[in-house]
């Protein structure tokens, strides 16, 4: 029973992050639990727990009583998330460089490469998807267990941010091409220059110097 009722839950809970990712559900729209429940031919219950799981990833808003709603995030809320996202990929480039192997580094380049090669084809999708990848497996590469889970739970909120809050950065192919640097940086051992790159490539990202004085993440 605990087994199908898990089943029940997955179910509902990849249908709304597909509505949500597709753009199916934007910010502020409210989640249909019962034509979910009834779409599947199953209860509100495992739809709530979805719901609510969906939620504790930063996904939706639940108003008990009421009504529960794709999550509207805010320009704090983004920063915050910007400014954590930092802190917490600068510690995995310094960890990376102390435990990754330079075929770690070479993989982490051909990831940087999809994401690059998915920009030129406008394969917007994809190129959000594979510049994820690219900093989960950096963080992979530094080896500490507690710091992959973080990123891990973040996840799902810098997806979303990409796909509904998009940031125009200036000359985003540079951009993006900086992923292909700070690999090169740790193939060449050059730690200084890929926590440089890191930065200025978040700090652009999430506007980062428009709220915290220059150079204030310089040398987390």
């Amino acid at each position: 029973m605990a087994k199908t009722n898990t089943l029940l839950r997955q179910t509902a809970y990849e249908y709304i992050l597909d509505l949500i990712m597709t753009r199916q559900l934007l910010p502020g729209d409210k989640v249909p639990e019962a034509a979910v429940a009834q779409k599947f031919q199953i209860s509100r219950t495992p739809v709530r727990d979805a719901m609510q799981q969906l939620a504790n990833e930063g996904l939706l808003e639940i108003f008990p009583n009421r009504f529960v709603q794709v999550r509207t995030y805010t320009e704090d809320d983004i920063v915050e998330i910007g400014a954590l996202r930092l802190a917490m990929d600068t510690l995995s480039v310094k960890l990376a460089s102390l435990f990754g192997s330079r075929a770690d580094f070479i993989k982490l380049d051909e990831i940087a490469a999809d994401c690059e090669d998915a920009s030129r084809r406008d394969d917007h999708q994809n190129r959000r998807e594979l510049d994820c990848r690219f900093h989960m497996y950096l963080a992979e590469i530094a080896g500490n267990n507690l710091l992959m889970k973080f990123q891990k739970e973040l996840y799902l909120r810098v997806q979303y941010i990409m796909l509904c809050y998009p940031n125009s950065v200036e000359r985003e192919s540079e951009h993006i091409h900086q992923h292909h640097q700070i690999a090169e940086a740790l193939i060449n051992n050059n730690l200084d220059e890929a926590l440089r790159l890191i930065t200025d490539h978040l700090t652009s990202f999430y506007n980062l110097e428009a709220r915290y004085p220059k150079d204030f993440f310089k040398g987390i």
